[in-house]
């Protein structure tokens, strides 16, 4: 977090949002918690994560109108999935337990950001993915509106190894 030439408060990226919203989550619930990290669903099949977890997942980016100051407000959609296994006891009503208190937790909170971000609103949860068997896992989605005031700080990361990427199906090898 910053302060532009005009005094206002900002972020430089939201990355530093999504990282203060993961320490709140690690702090509510200490130990007990053993997995807080990004929500990706292309590498879900490569292996499988520690529960209780909470996947949070930056879902969509929209502009939030017009400030002075030096400011850009963005709003962020998020989605934090909280997910327990199967073997944890009555996991249906304790995955919804979960939920209820990560929604507590987000309800109105900026994450120790002060002006820089707006209270987190519009939350609802809902049941997400689930996958029974051993190694299965029930999901409860917590999701939530935020406001967030980025600076002009940010640069592209510069990419170590400039080099081709494949957009769409393999070539042939």
């Amino acid at each position: 977090m910053s302060e532009n030439a005009e005094g206002a408060q900002t972020i430089e990226d939201v990355g530093l949002l999504h990282d203060q919203i993961a320490a709140a989550l690690r702090e509510r619930f200490g130990a007990s918690l053993k997995t807080v990290d990004e929500y990706d669903p292309v590498n879900a099949q490569e292996g499988g994560i520690k529960t209780p977890a909470v996947l949070l997942e930056l879902v969509e980016i929209r502009p939030a109108g017009r400030v002075t100051g030096g400011r850009t407000p963005v709003e962020l959609a998020w989605s934090a999935h909280c997910v327990l296994s199967v073997a944890t006891d009555n996991v249906q009503r304790e995955v919804r337990n979960f939920a209820t208190q990560v929604l507590c937790l987000f309800d109105g909170n900026r994450f120790g950001l002060g002006e820089a971000v707006e209270r987190a609103a519009e939350l609802e949860a809902f049941p997400g993915m689930f996958k029974p068997g051993d190694k299965g896992f029930e999901s409860w989605i917590v999701n939530w509106k935020q406001k967030a005031h980025l600076g002009d700080l940010w640069q592209l990361p510069d990419d170590p190894v400039p080099g081709e990427v494949i957009i769409g199906p393999a070539p042939p090898e």
